[in-house]
């Protein structure tokens, strides 16, 4: 596996920044699982007759698509956060989990700048006094100015970002059950005194979550799951969890560089890929062509068993075989 070493530090630098946006101590815990709604089949699923609407179950949810989009577009978080806020309270998880998002993101933004009598001079001496190339800085100011809004005026309703993920894994959303999935991965890899039954029954929730996530056929979800999985300190076959997020990228997930989700997303900025880079490139180069026509093949495979509705041979594959 050392062809993927420079894919699978991506994935361990992912998943250490994704934890490190967690729900802090003192805040709304998060329930500890959910399962979505399991489609079930009574004997071998006909792949001819389940595509159609598994195709569309998988590739439509317009309204998730929808609050990805916003979210990324905006420039301005207490602006989406009001928009986003009526559906987030009518149950929508995926509106709530975005602003979630929003709120964690802004966080330091927030103390920083609370209260501050020139935000604008606050921002430009700021820029001025980073030792940084201006690619970074622009980001930098780009990010700042997204929270000026709730630095100023705090988070609508009052609530944490811990309360809307809450709120995201409540409404049965695929991103909270895939968070909730990582949440207790991390809690047994850094409590290394844990009971063996505690243990036990944190990995219940990691595959009660996971299986959710799966059956979900939520793209974004499956690509988070897949790098999740493809942490070399979960499992000894890291193989299957690329394929489980390169099978997420070819069902639509936008997988290329312009994404902010992508751990990658600066390097089109700052030169060091080509303006096309996507996942698929990034794992070409770490395999090669031959290793790459094989995880390519895996992932076929396991889009094919997504779209018809074969989930139990998708879970069957993905180990969590490593842990302390």
């Amino acid at each position: 596996m050392r062809k993927l070493i420079f894919v699978s530090a991506l994935v361990v630098a992912g998943v250490g920044l994704v934890l490190a946006t967690r729900g802090k101590p003192g805040k709304p815990p998060v329930p500890t699982a959910a399962r979505a709604p399991v489609v079930r089949h009574d004997g071998p699923p006909n792949a001819s007759a389940l595509q159609p609407a598994t195709q569309a179950r998988v590739d439509s949810a317009p309204e998730k698509k929808e609050w990805t989009a916003k979210f990324h577009a905006s420039n301005d978080y207490l602006k989406f956060i009001n928009e986003a806020l009526p559906a987030a309270k009518d149950g929508d998880g995926r509106a709530a989990w975005y602003i979630g998002r929003a709120l964690q993101s802004c966080l330091i933004v927030m103390k920083e700048y609370h209260g501050s009598p020139d935000p604008e001079a606050q921002l430009q001496q700021e820029l001025t006094s980073m030792h940084a190339e201006q690619w970074v800085r622009d980001q930098r100011e780009q990010k700042t100015r997204r929270c000026l809004g709730l630095a100023r005026e705090g988070a609508p309703d009052g609530e944490s970002s811990a309360y809307w993920y809450a709120q995201a894994l409540a409404a049965g959303d695929p991103l909270a059950q895939e968070d909730t999935a990582a949440r207790a991965l991390a809690d047994i890899s850094v409590d290394l005194q844990m009971s063996g039954e505690t243990k036990a029954a944190k990995l219940k929730i990691v595959q009660d979550n996971l299986k959710a996530v799966i059956e979900s056929g939520d793209v974004e979800a499956l690509y988070r799951a897949g790098n999740l999985l493809a942490n070399p300190r979960t499992t000894d076959d890291t193989m299957r969890g690329f394929a489980l997020a390169l099978a997420a990228c070819n069902m639509g997930r936008d997988c290329s560089a312009d994404n902010p989700d992508n751990l990658f997303y600066g390097c089109k900025f700052s030169g060091t890929c080509p303006p096309n880079a996507d996942y698929a490139y990034f794992l070409q180069q770490s395999l090669g062509q031959d290793g790459y026509a094989q995880l390519y093949a895996l992932a076929q495979q396991v889009e094919q068993s997504v779209r018809a509705g074969n989930y139990q041979t998708v879970l069957a594959s993905l180990k969590i075989d490593r842990h302390p």
